[in-house]
């Protein structure tokens, strides 16, 4: 057996080969901080999101008066936990230490940007700019694009 065959990948071998290969620039839209994040790989990411859809279900479809702290809770961790595996730099984590930032350094629409960012609606563009896929560019619309109809229209049923 050679030498390499014996060798067994490290659990540090693993999480540098995703953050080499998955981790990126990404300079916040309002706040306008640039910071280094890392999508997880897809399955991990279909189960954080999933996990996620069905927190915020539970905390945005009850009534105010239904509404249980424990599903507050637990969605607030899972929004923390998501981010701390997100960011690179700078860390981030649901108890900041003196090196780390947490929920209240985070502006809203920051945090909204991040996880559109996750789920690959915001992709890097250039001079470390990034490209919402949400939306066209110069409030371009279907009906200014070459052989377009211009706007959608309801389908009848047959």
């Amino acid at each position: 057996m050679s030498e390499d065959a014996k060798h067994c990948g490290k659990i540090e071998e693993f999480k540098r080969a995703v953050l080499n290969a998955n981790s990126e620039w990404v300079t916040l839209p309002v706040s306008k901080i640039p910071v280094l994040l890392c999508r997880p790989p897809i399955f991990a990411a279909l189960r954080m999101g999933a996990q996620g859809t069905e927190l915020q279900k539970r905390v945005t479809d009850s009534a105010p008066e239904s509404l249980q702290q424990e599903d507050i809770d637990a969605f607030t961790e899972w929004v923390c936990d998501t981010l701390a595996t997100v960011f690179v730099e700078p860390r981030f984590s649901s108890s900041p230490g003196p090196d780390e930032i947490g929920l209240r350094e985070l502006l809203l629409e920051d945090m909204q940007f991040i996880f559109r960012w996750l789920r690959g609606e915001v992709v890097p563009g250039a001079n470390g700019a990034s490209e919402d896929l949400g939306t066209f560019r110069g409030g371009q619309g279907a009906a200014t694009l070459p052989l377009a109809s211009g706007k959608a229209q309801p389908v009848q049923a047959k």
